[in-house]
């Protein structure tokens, strides 16, 4: 985790400012394919017709099977049927199925958008009726998880093989098995419906920004890139995403930005070369999962240079919950904990400053090199909180912003990111200095009265960002009085310095 020291070279700060005017995402074309599996043919077996399930390198047709609406608890997503695809092994070894050829431009971007439900992982790829050629690489990728009774929109893309003007369009699925839910609902392997192929040029090069930023409302707003390809973006590594079978992936980040400047990248192969602070650029596919931001099928990898720094942007346990901070690295001081599930290593926390939870992982994605290990669902490592809960002691948390489960949660990068008896909004933390604060809701002035005649006392106020609003007021003795409040009205925090105890007090400004 730990990084070369290197100054910031030129060519990386051009490519990672903080771009303002967003680059739009490339408009679709019309669908090439589109295949609701209505029509199938033949006995033994029953095909779906314009699709291929031989010759060899194509799936076997024991792997495909018909979906009829009224056999099934659950309907299918379009029409009366839809397909099923199987294949029980870990490895998408049993060929592809295919679409039969089509028209294509060589070298010419295409968004492939499908419905699927089930169990498995699922994977699409153009070929040109002979060998894989697309950018994706199947035999490395995982692709998409399925698992539910409900039809998901899955999204990916791939780029036309530059050596034919005709290919194929391929899905193929892996690690299948049976997805049981309550109502006697059970789904073998992955149904497939309503496949469509679009073509698009991908975008040359967008920023982080532009990969993230949307006006929808938050928690269900995609990517605008969503379900298609950018040649180049990029930005600063701040956290390497580690499993129990090695790096899986990596956060990275634009330098100088507070919003809407980062992105999980999901990068098995890069992965365990990159270290925090390397600035790194890519190609890469827009992915969304369950709402989550996703940059896969990376391409053209670079490390442009290494050691630089991106400090954790100060929130609390309210304001974090946003769309425009998935992904950015934060930190929140003086939280309580108060549940956690030592199986899963989730729980809830809350802060002094807004009083509001939020959800935690002390678990996923990192190895406690300084915490508790525990052996929970996923087997990783993490960090236990000691109990009782809600815990007496504070916690300051860093991490990354992720979305998961429809709540946003702060990931810690490993345990050191995890700290107790720590500071509050950056400085002291509260040590009962019992001083009264009056009058609370105040107007444009405020008394502090101190439990003993203190020879150094020290008054500021501080919004709930954690910026200094009203400067130390430096004085001594019982009584501290601090006059023209200027501020807006709102929530506000007073800290009281007296001979070495410090005291933070919650405040209304009228």
């Amino acid at each position: 985790m730990k990084s070369k020291l290197l100054k910031l070279t030129a060519a990386a700060l051009m490519v990672f400012t903080m771009q303002v005017k967003a680059q739009s995402p490339a408009t679709l074309g019309a669908s090439i394919v589109n295949e609701g599996f209505e029509t199938w043919s033949g006995a033994s077996p029953n095909v779906p017709a314009h699709w291929e399930i031989a010759p060899a390198n194509t799936i076997p047709a024991a792997n495909v099977a018909q979906v009829v609406t009224t056999s099934t608890a659950v309907a299918v997503q379009s029409g009366i049927y839809s397909c099923k695809l199987t294949n029980s092994v870990a490895s998408y070894s049993t060929g592809c199925f295919a679409s039969q050829p089509v028209a294509v431009t060589a070298g010419m971007g295409y968004q492939i958008s499908y419905f699927a439900r089930g169990k498995g992982t699922i994977n699409v790829e153009v070929t040109d009726g002979s060998v894989a050629t697309s950018t994706v690489n199947y035999a490395t990728t995982n692709g998409q998880t399925v698992s539910g009774k409900a039809w998901h929109h899955y999204f990916q893309t791939v780029t036309a093989p530059t050596t034919t003007n005709n290919a194929q369009f391929c899905l193929r699925v892996k690690s299948t098995s049976t997805y049981t839910a309550a109502g006697g609902i059970s789904i073998t392997g992955i149904d497939v419906d309503s496949f469509v192929v679009r073509p698009y040029t991908p975008v040359a090069s967008a920023s982080l920004y532009a990969l993230q930023y949307t006006v929808a409302a938050s928690g269900t707003n995609n990517s605008p890139f969503f379900g298609q390809s950018v040649l180049k973006t990029g930005g600063i590594v701040t956290n390497r995403i580690l499993g129990s079978t090695g790096p899986s992936g990596y956060y990275v980040q634009t330098t100088g930005a507070n919003a809407w400047a980062a992105a999980l990248v999901f990068d098995q192969t890069n992965a365990p070369i990159v270290n925090v602070g390397d600035s790194v650029t890519f190609g890469c596919s827009v992915d969304e999962y369950f709402n989550m931001t996703e940059l896969v099928s990376v391409t053209n990898f670079s490390v442009v240079s290494s050691g630089h720094s991106i400090p954790s942007l100060a929130l609390n346990t309210q304001t974090l919950a946003s769309e425009m901070y998935e992904s950015m690295l934060v930190n929140v001081q003086n939280a309580t904990v108060n549940t956690y599930s030592a199986n899963y290593g989730q729980g809830t926390m809350t802060d002094v400053v807004s009083g509001v939870p939020c959800t935690f992982d002390f678990k996923a994605g990192f190895y406690a090199p300084n915490g508790t290990s525990t052996a929970g669902s996923t087997g990783n490592p993490g960090y236990t909180p000691l109990a009782p809960y809600p815990s007496a002691t504070p916690f300051c948390v860093t991490g990354n912003i992720n979305y998961e489960f429809s709540a946003y949660n702060i990931v810690p990068r490993d345990s050191a990111d995890i700290k107790t008896n720590c500071t509050v909004l950056g400085i002291e933390k509260h040590n009962s200095l019992n001083a009264n604060v009056y009058p609370n809701p105040m107007a444009n002035e405020l008394n502090i009265q101190l439990p003993f005649a203190a020879a150094k006392v020290s008054v500021s106020i501080i919004d709930v960002m954690g910026r200094e609003m009203i400067a130390p007021v430096t004085t001594s003795g019982t009584n501290v009085n601090v006059n023209n409040v200027n501020l807006a009205a709102g929530t506000y925090f007073v800290k009281i310095t007296a001979d070495g105890k410090t005291q933070i007090i919650k405040v209304i400004k009228q």
